[in-house]
């Protein structure tokens, strides 16, 4: 096989991780009341974040979202090949979506009753409370935030990568 399809496998299995356990994370915190704080909930995305980097990093390096990728295809770090673009991209794209899935077909009777006890009509603006959990999808401040988390994420990647790079250099 190649390796950019071992790439995108590392990468699709990657993000589906990622994204199942932090929005399982929120999901069950918003529907059962449990991981009530921020902490619980942060922590839980923590170890997903660190299982999906442990498990794909010396295969795909671990890019996991779209904007390391466009950022590492754009300042071509460690080598990355823009041709690869597309690639990751889907992957990361198809993982994400099927974590999607897999949350909602986990906590799908939990939802459920939690939409009929509290008279929720999908569609309507108590809806909010249930569609949440895919995604922080609000632009202000949340929008802000996301962007601010993504560059300072992508910063300390990017400075990781450059001091990988020098070690290898020596």
């Amino acid at each position: 096989m190649p390796v950019w399809f071992w790439a995108f496998i590392a990468e699709l299995i990657g993000s589906l991780l990622l994204v199942y356990f932090g929005t399982g994370v929120v999901a069950s915190a918003v529907l059962t009341g449990s991981q009530a704080g921020i902490w619980q909930v942060a922590v839980v995305w923590g170890i997903g974040v660190s299982i999906a980097i442990y498990g794909t990093a010396d295969v795909s390096g671990a890019h996991l979202n779209p904007a390391v990728s466009i950022a590492m295809s754009v300042f071509r770090s460690r080598g990355f090949c823009y041709r690869l673009l597309p690639i990751y991209l889907t992957a990361q794209f198809l993982g994400s979506f099927l974590a999607g899935f897999l949350v909602y077909a986990t906590f799908y009777p939990i939802i459920d009753h939690y939409e009929t006890l509290n008279d929720i009509t999908r569609g309507s603006c108590e809806s909010v409370q249930t569609a949440q959990f895919f995604g922080e999808y609000f632009p202000n401040p949340g929008g802000a935030g996301s962007w601010y988390g993504t560059q300072t994420l992508e910063y300390a990647f990017c400075t990781g990568e450059k001091e990988k790079e020098k070690k290898e250099k020596k």
